[in-house]
């Protein structure tokens, strides 16, 4: 798997997430409570709306184009479609933070 440096631990200090573009798709990178870090992609699968511009009630986002809602937790569609959020993978090396060049569930079926 091919990752890219997309950010430091730094980065993170009072944010608890930030949106990066990883091949030309915008992809949120979460800090957990305990310190570790996820990261999925951040654009409606309806129609590639930025997400994190939508409203969000906890961990709930909803698309500002079309409605449609998805659990930041889990990448679930819960409302609109049945396509999830990708997930990437997440390395940490020192302070450097590294995601995967290609979502991970995509890697997996294609196996």
């Amino acid at each position: 798997m091919d990752y890219v440096k997309l950010a430091s631990r730094k980065d993170f200090e009072g944010k608890p997430m930030r949106v990066y573009r990883v091949l030309t798709r915008p992809v949120a990178v979460f800090r957990e409570a305990d310190g570790s870090f996820r990261a999925m992609e951040i654009g409606c699968r309806h129609q590639g709306a930025d997400l994190s511009t939508g409203s969000r009630q906890g961990d709930v986002v909803t698309c500002p184009r079309h409605g449609w809602q998805y659990d930041l937790r889990t990448g679930d569609c819960l409302r609109g479609g049945d396509a999830p959020l990708r997930r990437y993978a997440v390395k940490v090396e020192g302070d450097d933070i590294y995601v995967s060049l290609r979502p991970i569930d995509t890697e997996a079926s294609a196996d």
